[in-house]
């Protein structure tokens, strides 16, 4: 449910949150604290990869091309960004890869 719900408005956004803070406070019975939210997530850029995408494509031999990219939806997007990250464990970039078709 919380992937499938539509945040691109500022009020979707608002009932979003207000959700999500529901459904933690039913099930842990404590409201979670708000993080900030970027308003320009680089996952909804789809005009460039990340550097942290393209080195760990490039440490895998594979290069990703920004129509490869374009074509990605946001949440692909999302998950290479976050399985590129440094402190993240990386190996399941290759498999992303490869299941939106990439490698």
């Amino acid at each position: 449910m919380l992937v499938e719900t539509l945040c691109v408005t500022d009020a979707e956004t608002q009932a979003y949150r207000q959700n999500l803070r529901d459904l933690v406070h039913t099930h842990t019975g404590e409201l979670p604290s708000d993080l900030p939210i970027d308003p320009h997530p680089a996952w909804l850029d789809a005009s460039t990869i990340p550097e942290s995408v393209q080195e760990e494509g490039h440490s895998l031999g594979v290069t990703i091309t920004l129509e490869q990219w374009v074509n990605l939806s946001p949440l692909q997007r999302f998950a290479l960004i976050k399985l590129s990250r440094s402190q993240h464990e990386n190996k399941n970039f290759l498999p992303a890869l490869k299941e939106f078709q990439l490698a």
